[in-house]
């Protein structure tokens, strides 16, 4: 690494510095760069669903959890193991439902820390893997992500034909998706 680099993920301040930049080095950066990190830090405030532990904010399905229940959250493994556990008891319906009104089944669906896609789908294996994340979504989110893998079944492309398969399905997917891609 040659530069110092400052970004803002989840409300916090991230800072990447070779080896040899000292500590100096760093705080002048930020102080340089005190305006455009406000800016980073304002913009990241208005991202949707965006979990704070230290204020006991954790989103599922598209809402915040009641308070008590936030509060038994700690730490980073404990959401991750609420995702999964709520997942697992939604994911099964939301696969049914959509089967049944495509006539496309998956073999097998696994839930996945996957932070650059909601969601994959290995045709010939018959796999679709869902993101752990999209569990802080909303539930018509989630159902437009178990559509658009179980439609890669029998279209393994995003073609106009995609497109209308999907639509025959969800009328309101364009909606959706934009939200979801927010």
């Amino acid at each position: 690494m040659k530069n110092i680099r400052v970004s803002v993920k989840a409300g916090t301040l991230l800072v990447s510095a070779p080896k040899y930049a000292t500590k100096k080095d760093i705080l002048k950066v930020i102080e340089n760069n005190e305006k455009s990190i406000d800016e980073m830090l304002e913009k990241d405030k208005k991202k949707f669903y965006q979990n704070d532990l230290s204020k006991n904010i954790i989103y599922l399905f598209g809402e915040t959890i009641n308070i008590e229940d936030a509060k038994k959250i700690n730490t980073i493994d404990e959401l991750e193991n609420f995702y999964r556990k709520n997942l697992l008891e939604i994911l099964p319906y939301i696969f049914k439902e959509y089967n049944k009104i495509t006539g496309l089944y998956e073999k097998e669906f696994k839930i996945r820390k996957m932070t650059a896609r909601w969601g994959t789908c290995y045709p010939e294996r018959g796999l679709i893997n869902i993101s752990l994340y999209l569990a802080k979504r909303s539930v018509e989110e989630i159902k437009l992500v178990v559509l658009h893998e179980l439609i890669h079944l029998k279209i393994r492309n995003h073609s106009k034909d995609f497109y209308s398969e999907i639509n025959k399905y969800m009328k309101n997917y364009k909606e959706v998706s934009r939200r979801l891609n927010n």
